[in-house]
């Protein structure tokens, strides 16, 4: 099994944990219609989001090139802050260490393939933060009804 203390990047986890992590799902679960459909990325309003208390925690983040590549679109004030700068448009390819990006293209490309949301753990060093957070990515329609995009949130948590 992968463990984030141990030396692996990310460790997939059966469900959210974290308490903002959980709304948000619940949050997507409201607004997701029966089957395979998928919310639309407008429905996950920043209102919501504010409400829930994540908005600052939250991404949005684009497939580019097909999924050869993904992007931030949209990235909280609080992950800017994980990060130490803003990521926002910069490719995970020109944003993350090749090992990571790779990774972090592989798991969303998966998520926007599947149509089915992913939970993690994961070792992060990059920026003011250094230690463990937990992480997902929930798929969503885009504005053109058709690209899958991801909309998510990474919260610190402590580990034992």
């Amino acid at each position: 099994m992968l463990d984030p203390t141990e030396g692996d990047l990310l460790v997939e986890i059966e469900g959210p944990r974290h308490p903002g992590a959980v709304a948000l799902y619940r949050l997507w679960q409201e607004l997701k219609p029966p089957g395979d459909a998928l919310p639309q990325r407008d429905d996950i309003s920043f209102e919501r989001l504010t409400e829930l208390g994540i908005v600052s925690n939250c991404f949005v983040i684009e497939p580019l090139e097909g999924g050869r590549d993904w992007r931030y679109r949209l990235l909280g004030t609080a992950i800017t802050w994980l990060f130490g700068g803003d990521a926002t448009n910069i490719p995970f390819s020109q944003h993350f260490m090749p090992e990571e990006a790779e990774l972090c293209i592989r798991l969303s490309n998966r998520v926007a393939q599947s149509r089915k949301p992913v939970f993690l753990f994961g070792r992060f060093q990059p920026g003011e933060f250094s230690g463990t957070l937990e992480t997902m990515s929930l798929p969503v329609l885009s504005r053109d009804g058709e690209t899958v995009w991801l909309i998510g949130a990474s919260f610190p948590v402590e580990t034992k």
